[in-house]
């Protein structure tokens, strides 16, 4: 080869040629995409009204659609996921409702690119989130609960110019208790109190996630969230997040003396909350009917769809005081099969079967609390749901029980399909 051969080679990509790398500015698009998803992480609930005066449509799920657009490379790096999502997306424009393809982005795009961008991290030795975020805003949004408690029932501690703006900027945000009677308790900067219980549990979940040897702190800090929250999603989430927490635990002794007096709590809770009385009376006057029972539509939401497998999804819809109410599928297992039947089912399983992280990670109990809320329980587009199932399917390091990274070395664990 001639000296001028060996001094000029071909360049066969553009990741070759450094020069040309840096014009697109990678380093500062992926750190800029990497803040859009932790700012949806911490403030997931946002309203058009103040874009568009009268629009009371949800934007969460737009910082991750810029950050996907952002990252091209990123969005585009697991081509068999997009391959697998089309037939989906056809079937839904083909035959469901026209509100269908938007509703199915709205759940796909953030879990694809989400966990697309966390093995990108991952692979550069650097994490989803900053570290510790997770556990500060859980502290944080707690003790704002806390505070709407003081300001409804003792005396004014919030300022009246923060809870104008919390009204404007947030769906249905109120900043009295969240309904007439005051049994349903706040909602920190959630949209609705069982929104705040999801969004802290996904909270909860990352920080214990970063740090194990804090799980039993975090489940305090939550069980202070259920008595202030007063939501059934509440305590129905604090409970699962109980047994994670005692199934990753090592020394089971000590886990069940903490886990007792938690218990006594929840039992005297559950049998003296006027929120589980009201639910409790609802049910004894019109059955467990979903169409009879407003608290009970989100059933009709997770498992109309279900029902109606493989056929599409017709959205039923309910009469309340003589407003009509369409349920959407929520979460997102009805969302991919009600609008995309088994072509959604063939997606969802790739995509679980491809992350799903080894037998040999500690926090396996977090992973399965992770998918089970996403797919079951929440809107598919909450963010802090997704980030907290892309941490745990993706995590950094192995640790020791201790929550400390390994003295000897650190080790990648292995995630299926994973470069």
């Amino acid at each position: 080869m001639s000296a001028l051969q060996t001094r000029f080679t071909p360049v066969s990509a553009l990741g070759d040629l450094p020069s040309l790398s840096a014009i697109t500015f990678a380093p500062a698009r992926l750190a800029l995409a990497q803040l859009l998803v932790a700012f949806s992480f911490v403030w997931p609930f946002f309203n058009y009204d103040v874009v568009d005066p009268g629009n009371t449509t949800e934007i969460n799920f737009l910082p991750v659609f810029l950050a996907a657009l952002l990252l091209p490379e990123v969005t585009l790096r697991e081509k068999r996921s997009l391959m697998l999502a089309m037939p989906v997306f056809a079937v839904a424009l083909l035959w469901a409702n026209p509100a269908a393809p938007l509703r199915l982005a709205m759940g796909i795009v953030p879990l694809h690119f989400v966990l697309n961008l966390a093995h990108r991290l991952r692979a550069q030795g650097r994490s989803l989130l900053p570290p510790g975020l997770a556990y500060r805003v859980l502290q944080i949004f707690v003790a704002f609960c806390i505070l709407q408690i003081v300001q409804c029932y003792l005396f004014p501690v919030i300022p009246e110019w923060l809870t104008a703006a919390l009204t404007q900027i947030l769906p249905r945000y109120s900043g009295m208790p969240y309904d007439e009677y005051g049994v349903r308790g706040v909602q920190g900067w959630a949209s609705e109190p069982s929104g705040a219980a999801v969004t802290c549990l996904a909270f909860s979940m990352v920080a214990i996630m970063e740090r194990p040897d804090r799980r039993w702190r975090v489940l305090a800090i939550y069980s202070v969230l259920v008595l202030v929250n007063r939501s059934v999603y509440a305590w129905i989430l604090a409970i699962l997040l109980g047994i994670s927490c005692l199934a990753a635990a090592k020394r089971k002794f000590k886990s069940y003396l903490v886990l007792a007096p938690m218990s006594v709590a929840a039992i005297l809770y559950i049998v003296l909350s006027n929120r589980i009385g009201e639910l409790r009376d609802n049910i004894l006057v019109s059955g467990v009917s979903g169409v009879d029972n407003r608290d009970l539509t989100r059933l009709v939401q997770i498992f109309s769809p279900l029902q109606q497998f493989p056929l599409i999804y017709k959205p039923v819809i309910l009469k309340f005081e003589g407003l009509f109410m369409t349920m959407e599928p929520m979460g997102l297992i009805p969302l991919v099969i009600g609008y995309g039947s088994v072509f959604g089912l063939i997606w969802l399983v790739y995509m679980m079967r491809r992350n799903w992280p080894s037998a040999k990670v500690p926090q396996r109990p977090m992973a399965l609390l992770a998918a089970f809320v996403l797919l079951m329980m929440t809107a598919p587009d909450l963010i802090p749901s997704v980030v907290a199932l892309a941490v745990c399917l993706v995590p950094m390091a192995a640790q020791s029980a201790s929550g400390k990274p390994s003295s000897s070395r650190v080790e990648l664990f292995r995630i299926g399909g994973a470069p």
